[in-house]
């Protein structure tokens, strides 16, 4: 009787033998698949993020000047110095400055797009690229000197 028991445990040992190797193999490209898609969300509301922060720089940007000309060109130019100092990489970028209302105690508004790139974690099911839109408004000064 004693035999039979070993000779029986040996074989379920034998039977399990590299069990563990088939389920890594198996399970492994599934946590990829999650890896990238963690990764592809935040660097998704990081891009967000940003554009957020670009449009507000650059609407600060266009109230400072004290001409129309100037406050457009103002805001473009510190979207781009903003986008590159934040680390997003877009492949379009696009400001929009709405000066309809640009007098001492207007409002200045500046709509942001950029197109940022995904392709690296499309295989996680995202798009290879994605555009992101932010608005900023920034009154003007009041009392400020022409």
């Amino acid at each position: 009787m004693g035999d039979t028991g070993g000779a029986a445990m040996t074989s379920w040992q034998r039977g399990e033998r590299g069990t563990a190797s088939v389920e890594l193999v198996l399970i492994a490209p599934v946590l990829i698949v999650v890896m990238l898609f963690v990764v592809g969300l935040g660097r998704m509301a990081h891009a967000r993020q940003q554009i957020d922060a670009v449009a507000a720089d650059s609407a600060r940007a266009a109230s400072l000047e004290r001409n129309t000309a100037k406050s457009a060109e103002a805001a473009r130019t510190a979207a781009a110095a903003s986008l590159g100092e934040a680390g997003v990489s877009c492949t379009r970028l696009d400001v929009h400055v709405n000066l309809d209302r640009y007098q001492p105690g207007g409002l200045v508004r500046v709509t942001v797009s950029c197109v940022a790139e995904l392709g690296d974690v499309a295989l996680a099911g995202f798009p290879g690229t994605r555009r992101f839109t932010s608005d900023a408004v920034v009154p003007i000064e009041s009392h400020r000197a022409s």
